[in-house]
């Protein structure tokens, strides 16, 4: 694979990691707002908020390694 391709591939991740962050931003506010009252609900809305977060975070992680692993 060319080194552009590689590095075209670690910005695509960083694009998505940054659209999932405002996702789960947004997600945020929008729980914080609601008028949600049930634990329930309210405790499967924080877990998405968390879990979108972590793929976030994985892919940031991952678009890292890619860039550490190109120029080794």
């Amino acid at each position: 694979m060319r080194k552009t391709d590689i590095y075209d591939i670690a910005d695509k991740l960083t694009n998505f990691t940054n659209q999932l962050d405002n996702v789960s931003e947004l997600m945020l506010t929008n729980i914080n707002n609601s008028d949600i009252s049930k634990s329930n609900e309210l405790d499967h809305l924080y877990f998405l908020v968390d879990y979108t977060k972590q793929i976030s975070h994985d892919l940031y992680n991952f678009s890292n390694e890619i860039i550490k692993d190109d120029a080794k």
